[in-house]
Order: structure tokens, then sequence, then C-alpha cells
């Protein structure tokens, strides 16, 4: 069959608009996806590289502030104790006990002697802050009186301000501790407290600076002044023998009772308990327990593991 010119024209457009269709299907649109795909990884890059080049700016920064705090964690490390076996804590209690015997310091420097000393073993403990809450008495009538009253704006300050630190500081940790145990013999009962604001207050040399260590007292302590203590008694004994005299003299008064003592055998019988109890406390007086204050207290060591310098390692990343 033999096609015209017009037919065969048509078949020859047609034949070309088959071919521009299929490729377009199977050549531009392919790639047209690909340059889509293309431009999406390449923002995803460029995002990358900014990121990458903006860590890089602050990468000086980052060090510095990382041996900062490094340097402040070191600094508040150095207060506690590096952990301690039971052996390396009695060197450390003795260490103490040294310097509160030794130190040049008047404030420091007080004479106690230790005995019977014990080191528990190592433990751990809650380290944390407590807040002193102060005792409000409540009764019907001060409730009725200050009824409707407002807080001024200095207690509405120190409520806010408690409040703030409670919430910043309430948290506790969990570190490393070590008791020891012992007898403390001191001349008065200041020596006792004044040892137990070195306690408190324990400044050790360390890499040629001073640093308070972390210990404390953990058992309780009762004062208990003698002297004063003695005063009483003897005002109390003065009381009880007037009032035994008086009531005597008055039995005698009234004549109907021969039972009462007479004046003389009153005032001797007094010359001779007197003289009793002068020489008992002068007895008394020449025991050492009459002359000391002894005290059994606990002294708690806190330790922590120390962190790793980062320099070194900081380093290392530098140069990768």
């Amino acid at each position: 069959m033999k096609l015209s010119k017009q037919e065969r024209i048509a078949v020859l457009v047609i034949a070309v608009i088959i071919l521009l269709v299929l490729g377009v299907i199977f050549f531009i649109v392919p790639k047209f996806n690909a340059i889509g795909t293309d431009s999406s990884l390449l923002l995803n890059k460029q995002a990358e590289l900014k990121t990458a080049q903006d860590r890089a700016a602050t990468k000086d920064d980052l060090q510095e502030q990382i041996i900062d705090a490094y340097n402040t964690g070191r600094n508040i490390a150095d207060m506690f104790f590096e952990e301690m076996q039971p052996y390396e804590a009695d060197n450390e209690i003795r260490e103490f006990l040294d310097y509160c015997k030794n130190s040049t310091d008047e404030n420091v420097k007080v004479d106690v002697a230790v005995d019977s000393l014990t080191i528990g073993s190592p433990t751990i403990s809650a380290l944390g802050v407590s807040f002193f809450s102060e005792p409000e008495v409540t009764y019907d009538l001060k409730t009725y009186v200050t009824q409707g009253q407002q807080p001024t704006e200095d207690e509405l300050a120190a409520q806010a301000r408690d409040v703030l630190l409670q919430s910043a500081l309430a948290s506790t940790q969990t570190v490393g501790s070590i008791d020891v145990t012992f007898t403390v013999t001191a001349l008065t009962d200041d020596d006792i407290l004044k040892f137990i604001d070195d306690i408190n207050n324990y400044i050790k040399v360390e890499n040629g600076k001073e640093v308070r260590k972390a210990m404390r007292l953990s058992s309780g302590y009762t004062v208990t002044y003698m002297d004063i203590e003695s005063k009483y008694a003897e005002l109390a004994e003065e009381l009880t023998q007037k009032a035994s005299d008086d009531a005597n003299k008055q039995l005698g008064i009234d004549g109907k009772n021969n039972t009462a003592v007479t004046d003389d055998n009153t005032a001797n019988d007094n010359v001779g308990n007197t003289g009793a109890a002068q020489e008992d406390e002068e007895d008394e007086d020449k025991t050492i327990e009459g002359n000391t204050r002894q005290m059994t207290m606990t002294v708690t060591m806190y330790s922590i593991e120390r962190m790793q310098d980062p320099t070194d390692q900081l380093a290392a990343q530098n140069a990768q």
C-alpha cells in the first residue's frame, strides 16, 4: 500500500512526537528528579558546612570554657580528701591533731589529749545543705490579735530569697566518707569547744595553697559547766541548811517540842560538816577527773574522686 505525500508527512510528525514524548519520559524527567534530589542534598551539605564552621569558630572559646570548668571543679575537689583506707585516715587524723597542738595561730592552738582512737571502714554519705527553720509559737490570742496583718516588704524579700536558695540547693550528692572515733581530754570546756571549731575550720596546706578540708563533728555535744553546777549545788545546800535551821528554831520558839537542836550544837555540826566538805572538795580537786573535761566524739572525713585533666585530650582532638 502506497501512502500519499500528506500521509507520509503525518506519519513522520507522529513518529517525531512519539520520540519526543519517550525522550522526555525516559531522559528529561529522571534528570529533573535527580536535579531536585541533588539540590536537597546540596542544601543539607551546606547546612552541615555552616554548623561545622560555627563550631570551628567557637572551638577556642569552648576549650577555654572546659578548662575553666575543670579548674573550678578541681578547686572544689581540693576541699575534699582523696578516697582513703583506714590506715590513711589514721595518718590524716593524726596530722590534724598535730595541726591543733602545734599551730602558731592562737585561735587554732589548743592542748588536748586523744586516746581510744577507732577508724571505721570507708563508706558513702549524703552531702547536702540544711536550712534552719525558726520555731513559731501559735496560740489563740496571738492568732486573734495578728489576723489581717500583711508581711512587710523585707519579710517578703526574705521569704523569696529562702525559697530561691532552697530550690537551688535542695539536692544532695553522695560522696565517699570515713568515720574516726576517739576520746578527747582537755582542761576546760572552752578547750573542747575550741577543738570542735578546729574540726569545722581545718585548714591544710596542699600544693602550695591553703585549703579548708571537708570534715565535721558527726556526734552531738552537750556542754556541762562544772563550775556553774558546783555553784548551784552549794547554793542549794545552803538553802536547805537554812530552811532546816529556821524550822528547828521555829519548833524551839513554840516550846512544845524538846527535839529542837540547840544553836551551839547546830553551829558545831555546821563547822564539822563544813570542814568535812572542804576536805572532800580538796580531795576531789586532786583527781584528774575533777580538773579535766572529756568527750567521746566521731569525726567524718569526706572524699571524692578527682576529675581527669582534659588538657591533653583537648590537644589531641585539635590535632585531628
